[in-house]
């Protein structure tokens, strides 16, 4: 199999800029499906840029509502939201906090606030339709117990919490919550492992995941502490109130009727789409928006929302100072150029505007470089950024020297787990993925770290492309990549499901570890497993207080379409 043809396969999602890529007998009938899903109701087939400001909070991003002390209430429900003056209202699926502006908080525009060290518990009631609509394409051959009916399941991203409480697709055996139901949850936002931060949270339905995400069942969970107030000013000399925007970026196509369009696969018997590419880019659920800045320092916490692609953002080349990552602050601020972010990884940045005055400057998506690996079509723009040419609050002027998060540094690990990365069967229909041969809910689980301990888990990536790796609980060290021969790897170890788990690619290795890139200083619960290399990380498997092994959680593929079809699975953390 070449990777020409693998690709085709992967670039279903792709959009028209894919077509020229595609074989024909693909091209016409793709460009049929845009025509009648996309082109023939936009302008020229693409929406024009800049046109609408950028939601913040307070001016259409949702604030959540709290129902209680520590307590919130959301309504999972159908609303339609306008996400460009040229489109009919887009009819999204949210998370209702009861304040009335429901309206307004699909597609991420919601955001709820925590404190550390301060629990809250949370229910999220499904009103959703009972039947998947036909906008939201089902395959009924993946691991779903629901067929074509909604269940969803929400997860906290980067939650620490016990396993009755984090909305894996293990529990009840993924069956999820019918109209009417209401799941509990509560969240512990304990010290140390849940600082600061930016997390988030989604739906995590059992071989739905991709299509509850993308319908817009997702949004942001910000954690202050002290320390990080977000006002202005702060004790730590960052950027606060109107000059913190978080940046949630997002990839969709589109309908005639503003409906988001997800394309579906053209093997016979499959609807099923290895990977999910728009051609337009949503920041904060509007398409292409633009920012007014003032001439002075910023921050941005910014989130890959999308399903597949893996981005590399810049602000026209401006220097950033990366201060954070997924689990918290670092140590000290690093400086940057770009933002390669996969999907579910985020980036706390300072760019400074001083000395810009007037100038208009555009937040570009560039193909990232090797050796990450994507076969997702170029998409350039993102947004627009207006500097002005006052400054209503002069805010800190130069970035901190040191600040109050820390840099990942784990000892004694009391053990390796080899975890294999396989695609299986490419272009037929029985094509999926998964980790260490096994499916989702093969027995037994392989993963069984002891509770308090230390453990060094290595992804062996055996495929073509970069898979953003997410494990529930834990945020973990990126000890490093290592360059390795995967086709000696394979031919040695591998059967007709790939190469199952376990086995030490260190013979196979081409050249010495490669260390962790600046901006993977920090905690992390995601890491891009690149091809070609054995990524390693280190993660120490704590539990809440007061609650005792075991647990049961999941880890796997933050491509969503690769964890509904196979590349996840169940770890337990034992007493």
């Amino acid at each position: 199999m070449t990777d020409t043809t693998r690709r085709r396969f992967l670039q279903y999602g792709a959009g028209a800029g894919a077509l020229l890529a595609l074989p024909a007998a693909a091209q016409r009938r793709l460009a049929s499906g845009l025509t009648r899903g996309l082109s023939s109701g936009l302008s020229g087939g693409r929406l024009q840029e800049f046109r609408e400001p950028l939601p913040v909070p307070g001016n259409g991003i949702v604030v959540a509502t709290p129902s209680g002390t520590n307590e919130y209430s959301f309504t999972q429900r159908e609303i339609k939201r306008r996400l460009h003056p040229d489109l009919p209202r887009t009819t999204v699926w949210a998370y209702d906090d009861g304040s009335g502006l429901a309206g307004q908080a699909g597609s991420f525009g919601m955001v709820l606030a925590a404190e550390s060290g301060t629990p809250l518990s949370v229910s999220y009631t499904n009103q959703l339709p009972d039947v998947y609509p036909d906008w939201v394409p089902v395959d009924t051959r993946l691991s779903s117990p629901n067929g074509r009916h909604v269940r969803p399941m929400t997860h906290l991203h980067g939650g620490f919490v016990e396993a009755a409480s984090d909305g894996n697709p293990i529990t009840d055996g993924g069956r999820g919550y019918a109209p009417g139901e209401t799941q509990h949850v509560h969240y512990t936002n304990e010290l140390p492992q849940m600082p600061a931060s930016l997390r988030w949270f989604h739906d995590h339905g059992m071989g739905t995941t991709r299509l509850n995400v993308f319908a817009g069942l997702a949004a942001g969970y910000l954690i202050r502490d002290a320390h990080d107030t977000g006002t202005e000013p702060n004790p730590i000399g960052l950027p606060g109130g109107a000059y913190e925007i978080p940046l949630v970026v997002q990839d969709r196509l589109f309908r005639a009727d503003g409906k988001f369009l997800y394309p579906v696969s053209d093997i016979p018997g499959v609807t099923w789409i290895g990977e999910y590419f728009g051609d337009h880019m949503l920041v904060n659920g509007k398409v292409w928006p633009y920012l007014d800045v003032e001439p002075r320092m910023y921050r941005f916490r910014v989130l890959n929302g999308c399903n597949a692609r893996i981005m590399s953002l810049s602000f026209a080349g401006l220097p950033m100072w990366q201060i954070g990552a997924e689990g918290g602050l670092f140590d000290v601020p690093v400086p940057v150029r770009e933002l390669v972010l996969a999907s579910a990884e985020r980036a706390d940045v300072l760019v400074d505007f001083r000395g810009l005055d007037g100038r208009t400057l555009e937040l570009r998506n560039h193909t990232p470089a090797a050796p990450v690996s994507t076969p997702a079509p170029a998409l350039g723009p993102v947004m627009q950024i207006r500097v002005g040419t006052s400054v209503t609050h002069r805010g800190p002027r130069k970035v901190p020297d040191s600040l109050p998060g820390q840099r990942a540094s784990l000892h004694h690990p009391v053990r390796t787990r080899y975890i294999t990365l396989n695609e299986i069967a490419p272009e037929t229909a029985g094509w999926y993925l998964n980790l260490n041969a096994m499916d989702f809910e093969q027995s037994p689980v392989t993963e069984t770290p002891k509770a308090g301990t230390v453990e060094d888990w290595v992804w062996v990536n055996m495929t073509g492309d970069t898979h953003p790796m997410h494990v529930h609980l834990v945020t973990f060290q990126v000890v490093g990549r290592t360059p390795y021969d995967a086709a000696a790897y394979q031919k040695k170890y591998g059967g007709p499901s790939g190469v199952p788990g376990g086995i030490s690619p260190e013979p196979f290795a081409t050249g010495p570890m490669e260390p962790p890139t600046p901006d993977e200083r920090g905690f992390k619960d995601t890491v891009k497993a690149n091809p070609g290399y054995f990524t390693t990380i280190r993660a120490k498997f704590d539990l809440p207080r007061g609650v005792t092994g075991p647990q049961s959680y999941v880890h796997h593929c933050h491509i969503v379409e690769h964890e509904d079809n196979e590349m996840m699975r169940p770890f337990t953390v034992v007493p």
